[in-house]
């Protein structure tokens, strides 16, 4: 026969049991409480994908936009021998590999919107006179989005527009990025839409972030972005050159026109609701943005680096 525990004995192993518990599930530093903030909120039907490394801090995506599901795919998780994290099949291709494998795994259960971007806040390509890639998600309007199906989180034309690419009248000296997705775009659109016209001219907002409906996506048959995926895995393309492609096809993959540059002016108004802005020229905007010197943000930004190298001073735009 079982004896069962005195009351007295019993108190110290619940209280053990309590503390351990607490540590596991409640404590930063739990794995599971990092799983816990991402289920069990009541989100409205709208995800957002972010394309990160491991060693990226992604922890601000969940801290300023609680009302978007984040989807965090670890590129390189494998690596690491992670086997928890949302990831790719491969490491391959940059972001774009990330938004076509969560929208093949997500197809048929897609929230209505979805937000697809780079893994840290502050970018030099970030629609904001800061670079902060927490306003323009805060202030996209679903309504236009909705109407639209696909927008760029990016107005300004530099870079992008009106004419980034020219894929049937290619640029004679291969010196960047730009000259080598240009001269060989013609041959992998013909892979990527075998039913269309090889553009004479590709232009829209760079950055490879962007806001889509479901309903939007669903024009497109699964097996299209099978076949977009499965180009990316097998061409012999640098990952710049192959992620850049699809950087310049998303509007054309969702149906937008080859050159998808619309006025700055009335791309900030209808897609981020600031629609008092002096606007001298069709591509800019003042107090919006400035294309910086460099690509990447000095470290500590903005704390530390406003006003040195080329970089704007702390509010230059107020």
């Amino acid at each position: 026969m079982i004896r069962p525990i005195s009351q007295s004995r019993s108190r110290p192993f619940l209280i053990l049991v309590g503390l351990f518990l607490f540590i596991f599930y409640f404590l930063p530093s739990s794995p599971t409480s990092q799983i816990k903030s991402y289920t069990h909120k009541a989100y409205p039907p709208r995800d957002i994908v972010v394309a990160a490394l491991k060693r990226d801090d992604v922890a601000w995506v969940d801290k300023y936009l609680p009302e978007w599901r984040p989807q965090i795919y670890i590129t390189d998780a494998a690596l690491y021998g992670d086997d928890v994290s949302l990831t790719v099949p491969q490491n391959k291709g940059r972001e774009a590999n990330v938004y076509l494998t969560y929208i093949i795994d997500n197809y048929y259960k897609l929230p209505d919107y979805m937000v697809f971007i780079h893994s840290l806040r502050y970018q030099w390509h970030n629609e904001d006179p800061m670079y902060d890639g927490v306003p323009p998600i805060r202030n996209l309007r679903l309504s236009y989005l909705e109407k639209a199906g696909f927008l760029p989180l990016r107005c300004t034309w530099a870079l992008g527009c009106p004419a980034e690419l020219k894929p049937t009248n290619p640029y004679a000296h291969r010196v960047d990025d730009r000259s080598h997705t240009e001269e060989v775009y013609a041959k992998a659109f013909e892979v990527l839409f075998p039913n269309m016209t090889v553009p004479e001219v590709v232009g829209t907002p760079c950055g490879g972030q962007f806001a889509v409906t479901r309903n939007k996506i669903h024009e497109r048959p699964l097996s299209d972005y099978q076949h977009y995926r499965q180009w990316l895995m097998e061409t012999e393309l640098p990952d710049n050159i192959s992620g850049r492609i699809l950087e310049y096809s998303w509007h054309i993959m969702f149906g937008k026109d080859y050159v998808n540059c619309p006025s700055t002016k009335e791309c900030f108004c209808n897609v981020f609701g600031l629609c008092d802005l002096d606007c001298p020229s069709e591509g800019e905007c003042e107090k919006r943005y400035k294309l910086p010197q460099y690509a990447t943000i000095p470290n500590g930004w903005p704390k530390n680096g406003p006003g040195e190298d080329g970089w704007p001073e702390r509010g230059w735009a107020d």
